[in-house]
């Protein structure tokens, strides 16, 4: 049965999860910001799509002030004024707010901070920033007693400030500079620590260590506030299911896992790693069970930590609509009886069928079989519609994505999410990258970071049967939806259509880089019917486009950056066509 106690936890796409740059401006955070996001519009639209909690992205540093660090805070009053007003208009849509951080967080090496505070300063730490330079910090010791107090000290203070605060989440590794065994520095698998006080602990018994603290100063205020510790990269500290970790945390800490993350799948005839959000994969995944198992022994509430829009298989959509697999989903975690969820990551905040059908499965007394359930959220979704042709095509959606290439450097470093704008040219490619997938960087034309376990043949392969696999999935929605009254039908229809073209044009930019990989002239018949192919594809996305008002096409919102647009995609057919003059 639903629980109704649980949290279902989303974001808003227009807010800013701030910039991790140097010498940060901390009134641009989130807990400064989001308040203007947050209109009573955005929340009673969130509210409306079954959610009953939102996230917003701290860092303690930044949002209270200590006696232990007085010199950080220093504009803690503007950070809690407007997360107390956000806070209360919530409440009035029925929504609760947490906060999401990932203390202590590191500190940039010039800062004055270290001049007072040497004794707590952990490692030296060089890591990318946003805007692609490198940022130099230290890592903030807890193995210090300061640090501890600090921790409790300022959770107690968050909670005292914010009364009405539903809790807090926290990541303790993965991320951003923050505690001595955190991401960017060392990790006891790499066999060394450079931290003097930390040398002669495991990174388990830190990590439990920070979070107890954490639940600690909560608790000295609030017997109600979650503290949710979410196993995001435990896996650089122990083996999965991280059973030191899991079975030390605090009996009132709710734990949050991956649903996904940790298990594997056959992807084009080979058994590849599943090590991120996924929809083209069902879950729960094996480090999955085997926390939750850990965690229900010891008489822990367990949450999941899911993407139910998009994720890195194509985020510059509103969502991918495998809706089969959504209801998989949802089955699996009603049958695992969590407690909440949180359903988005900083991208993937576009409410669609995706986010609707989900609430709607983990909340009816007894859910229907598959064929079913799917039928009635179509019919009540899209009132009038062809509910038969609308199931089949999500259906075949989902057995589109079974070929997608799966792997952390594809999902990473492939050009798909900036595809449709990205030019091509018959010439041999370059030795500069082609970037981060998630973040606005300067294009080069070099891939190979992107191929990860698969070859270059692997990966066009699974694009174009990708591509080809689901067209007829979108014949079939556009025709199913051509009667519906309701508001969503044309939404989705461009939705499904601008998927397929973007996985189209990728599978034509592969086929291209093939070539290009060792160019000659005598290739430039192959390359011109590949470009006559993405001329075609791109001519279809132009009135899409042209009526997306919404920008909710090519926009990424962790980048918070648009990767293709109108003027993008008329500008790549321009140079296309001009390449193809060229030759007449």
């Amino acid at each position: 049965m639903p629980n109704k106690d649980e949290l279902r936890i989303w974001r808003s796409w227009q807010s800013d999860f701030g910039k991790n740059v140097k010498n940060a401006d901390d009134l641009l955070d989130e807990t400064v910001k989001a308040v203007e996001v947050y209109s009573d519009k955005e929340l009673a639209k969130i509210a409306a799509n079954g959610f009953n909690a939102i996230w917003v992205h701290g860092i303690i540093n930044n949002m209270i002030q200590t006696s232990i660090f007085p010199e950080l805070g220093r504009h803690w009053k503007v950070h809690m004024r407007n997360m107390r007003t956000l806070i209360t208009r919530a409440k009035k849509h029925g929504l609760r707010v947490l906060i999401y951080c990932q203390p202590p967080r590191g500190i940039d090496e010039d800062s004055p901070f270290w001049k007072k505070h040497p004794d707590v300063r952990g490692p030296r730490i060089l890591f990318p920033s946003d805007d692609g330079n490198q940022i130099v910090q230290y890592a903030v010791c807890t193995s210090t007693g300061k640090v501890k107090a600090f921790l409790s000290e300022g959770f107690e203070r968050l909670m005292r400030e914010l009364p009405d605060l539903a809790g807090v989440i926290l990541i303790t590794a993965s991320e951003f500079p923050s505690h001595c065994y955190g991401r960017y520095n060392s990790r006891q698998k790499f066999g060394f620590m450079d931290c003097p006080r930390c040398v002669d602990r495991s990174p388990s018994e830190v990590v439990n260590e920070i979070i107890q603290r954490v639940r600690d100063g909560v608790r000295n205020v609030s017997q109600q506030a979650q503290v949710i510790a979410w196993n995001w990269s435990w896996s650089a500290y122990e083996n999965d299911p991280n059973p030191t970790i899991v079975g030390n945390l605090p009996k009132d800490v709710v734990l949050m896992c991956g649903f996904e993350r940790g298990d594997s799948k056959v992807i084009l005839g080979k058994r590849r790693a599943i090590d991120e959000y996924a929809l083209s994969y069902v879950g729960p995944s094996d480090r999955f069970i085997g926390a939750c198992k850990i965690a229900r022994k010891n008489g822990l509430k367990v949450m999941a930590k899911l993407q139910i829009g998009t994720t890195h298989e194509l985020a510059t959509v509103a969502s991918i609509p495998v809706l089969g697999n959504i209801y998989e989903k949802a089955r699996n975690y009603r049958k695992l009886g969590l407690d909440g969820f949180v359903g988005c990551w900083n991208f993937g905040n576009l409410t669609s069928a995706n986010t609707a059908a989900f609430n709607t499965f983990i909340s009816v007394g007894k859910l229907p079989a598959r064929e079913k359930a799917l039928t009635a959220f179509a019919e009540s979704y899209f009132p009038g519609c062809e509910a038969d042709k609308v199931v089949q095509a999500w259906e075949i959606f989902g057995k589109a994505m079974d070929y997608y290439p799966f792997c952390i450097p594809f999902l990473y470093f492939s050009p798909v999410n900036y595809s449709l704008a990205y030019p091509i040219k018959p010439k041999q490619i370059g030795r500069k990258v082609g970037g981060r997938s998630w973040l606005m960087d300067v294009r080069g034309d070099n891939h190979d970071l992107s191929f990860g376990c698969y070859t270059l043949d692997e990966i066009i392969k699974g694009l174009g049967m990708l591509a080809r696999t689901w067209r007829p999935g979108t014949v079939a929605l556009e025709k199913g939806l051509k009667t519906t009254s309701g508001e969503h039908g044309a939404r989705e229809t461009d939705n499904a259509w601008m998927v397929y073209h973007v996985y189209r044009s990728a599978w034509n930019t592969y086929r291209t880089y093939k070539l290009r990989k060792k160019w000659s002239d005598a290739k430039l018949d192959a390359y011109l019917r590949i470009i006559k192919n993405e001329i075609a594809n791109l001519e279809q996305v132009v009135p899409i486009l042209t009526r997306d008002h919404e920008r909710q096409f090519g926009y990424h919102i962790e980048a918070h950056g648009q990767m293709f647009d109108l003027d993008g995609v008329k500008k790549k057919i321009r140079s296309l066509k001009r390449q193809l003059s060229s030759v007449k």
